[in-house]
């Protein structure tokens, strides 16, 4: 961390610890298997296992002593501070749809502290719960025409009439060209090539099947969640290729510096089939804040 931060060292802030790592590694520095070492024994055996016991226990079921000698540890997706766009009762553009918690955008900034993501998850789930029974009293059954029902299980069970094709070939090359061209360090070629392999691996998985029927089929489950997850891997990358700074754990090596613009909120919408990207003003009601911050990036489902 004398690289990147000397003042505060491994106290800094979670964006710039994990963007450490990963250049470290990236660089030829981290260990044999792509980690670097956290080392806390300098605390004494005593303070980490009474401040850190959960993670002294997780690493001993490891085979490793966070107490006593260092661990091997690597950057992870952690958490999500874009998502769908709700207002203060947790309501989407889309009637009837409702969302709290990971799956929304804007309530953490740019960078999101230690432990909130519990306290919105339990503060905002709780005034779901209680606008959703609120929406639903008294309202009639909603029907849908059966031709529209049928279109959407057609197509979701179209992959169990289908043979061929490499369903987890495709995981394996999401999951890797997020991490390496979306994750903690972005620059604009490789987001333009993320989003391009996204709309092509959700293409391709129109023709991929899966074998076996629709009860307890994990292969099903699993082409399900790639659909969804190479979606959401276009949105993600079109997000931040519009995002043309560095904020928050937002990191771009060809933007490295916050903007001098105002701050600014990036939304990506459905619009005919394309994704539509537009960028409005942040609404400082309480407060303005000092210097770089920021609200992060946030998208909105709906047309």
């Amino acid at each position: 961390m004398e690289r990147y931060d000397p003042a505060r060292m491994e106290r800094s802030t979670r964006d710039l610890v994990a963007r450490a790592s990963f250049l470290e590694v990236t660089e030829g520095r981290g260990t044999p298997n792509g980690g670097v070492w956290i080392d806390v024994s300098h605390l004494g055996a005593e303070v980490v296992e009474r401040n850190f016991r959960g993670m002294v226990r997780r690493c001993r079921d490891f085979g490793r002593d966070l107490a006593r000698g260092p661990v091997e540890v690597g950057p992870t997706t952690h958490f999500m501070m874009g998502g769908v766009v709700v207002d203060t009762a947790c309501r989407t553009a889309i009637e009837g749809l409702f969302a709290a918690g990971e799956d929304t955008g804007g309530v953490h900034g740019a960078n999101r502290l230690g432990g909130n993501g519990v306290a919105e998850s339990t503060v905002f789930g709780g005034i779901a719960g209680d606008v959703m029974a609120d929406f639903v009293a008294g309202r009639s059954t909603s029907r849908h025409g059966d031709v529209a029902v049928g279109a959407v299980i057609e197509r979701l069970t179209a992959p169990l009439e289908r043979r061929g094709g490499d369903l987890y070939g495709l995981q394996r090359e999401l999951r890797e060209v997020m991490w390496e061209r979306a994750g903690l360090v972005r620059d604009g070629e490789g987001l333009k090539a993320a989003v391009a392999a996204a709309e092509r691996i959700g293409g391709e998985l129109g023709r991929v099947g899966v074998p076996g029927g629709p009860g307890f089929n994990l292969a099903w489950q699993d082409w399900l969640n790639l659909t969804s997850q190479a979606t959401v891997a276009r949105l993600i990358a079109t997000s931040a290729l519009a995002r043309t700074e560095s904020r928050g754990a937002h990191y771009r090596s060809d933007f490295p510096a916050p903007s001098t613009a105002p701050l600014y909120i990036v939304r990506v919408q459905s619009r005919a089939g394309e994704a539509s990207v537009s960028m409005e003003p942040v609404a400082l009601t309480r407060a303005t804040p000092a210097g770089a911050a920021r609200v992060s990036s946030m998208v909105e489902i709906g047309d």
